[in-house]
């Protein structure tokens, strides 16, 4: 089968390299501008191109490409990230349409940043919908589904990397059910629930929160992400935190919001609404990281805010 590349992230290209070695053929590779924490960026799919030596685009405009890429005369495409809903005189171009790495179950899951929401949302698990592209936002049948588990100790690198190890696998392995089985049309009882981009101001920290949400905004926060955030006392001094977990205390106590409280093997223990925080990982944006953490954790007084 023909194929076209059309999306970013470092998994795509896995699961292009993953098709080629598949036996499949790569026509053409399209991608756009990358977010500051992928892995891969226009010049790393500008080089798998060339070494494939297929064509290479790098635009958001695809209706201008529609005769060029038509000529390719690919079967099908994959997708991871495209940046806007691709218009419907470019998904025509493809007998088999286009398919879409999907990190949320269809149709519950719509939209953007769905892994991210999932976690805060305490779902009990994520799913991979390998689905065809329509007009419409991730509202096209599926050809397959793959589940993962998580609890509250997942954070979100842990479904970015099973994401890395399944997307091509189950590309490949979608490819040969579209000839078979066809597709499956999404449950239309299920209620949607459409999931909005998110951006890094939206990690801000609220101390005044149950431990719960904020340990789960940490979790959907962390890497690769720029990490959920708050500021010492009433200074512009910006703390990220990464990673922390609930504290259990043997004892009542009386605290504000934010306050440091003590140390647990050098780890700060910070109360929230209703209970105790510890902070495993995290960085304080100065020009001397390790100074300033002590300077923060010396004093009972301070507070993050």
């Amino acid at each position: 089968m023909k194929i076209g590349i059309i999306g970013r992230t470092g998994i795509l290209l896995e699961s292009a390299e993953a098709l080629r070695l598949a036996g499949h053929d790569l026509a053409f590779v399209i991608t756009c501008r990358a977010e500051p924490f992928y892995d891969m960026n226009e010049k790393d799919f500008q080089d798998f191109a060339a070494k494939q030596d297929i064509p290479f685009y790098n635009t958001l405009n695809l209706e201008d490409h529609i005769k060029e890429i038509t000529a390719l005369q690919a079967d099908i495409c994959i997708s991871i990230n495209w940046l806007n809903l691709i218009p419907k005189n470019f998904l025509n171009i493809f007998p088999l349409g286009i398919l879409n790495a999907h990190a949320g179950d269809l149709p519950k899951y719509k939209g953007n940043a769905a892994v991210n929401w999932a976690i805060l949302n305490f779902e009990k698990r994520i799913a991979l919908t390998i689905h065809r592209m329509v007009e419409e936002i991730d509202s096209g049948p599926y050809v397959l589904k793959e589940f993962l588990d998580i609890n509250e100790e997942t954070y979100v690198s842990d479904v970015y990397e099973w994401l890395a190890l399944t997307v091509p696998k189950k590309f490949v392995e979608a490819l040969d059910l579209i000839k078979t089985n066809g597709l499956i049309d999404q449950d239309q009882s299920i209620k949607t629930l459409r999931t909005y981009p998110r951006i890094p101001t939206d990690s801000k920290i609220n101390w005044s929160c149950e431990v719960d949400f904020i340990l789960a905004l940490i979790r959907a926060s962390s890497h690769p992400f720029d990490g959920a955030f708050c500021f010492v006392n009433d200074t512009d001094l910006k703390v990220k935190i990464f990673r922390a977990s609930k504290f259990n205390a043997d004892f009542d106590f009386s605290a504000v919001p934010g306050q440091l409280c003590f140390l647990i093997n050098g780890n700060p223990i910070i109360a929230a609404q209703d209970g105790l925080i510890q902070i495993e990982e995290w960085k304080v944006f100065d020009s001397d990281n390790e100074i300033m953490k002590e300077s923060i954790t010396k004093s009972m007084r301070n507070r993050l805010i």
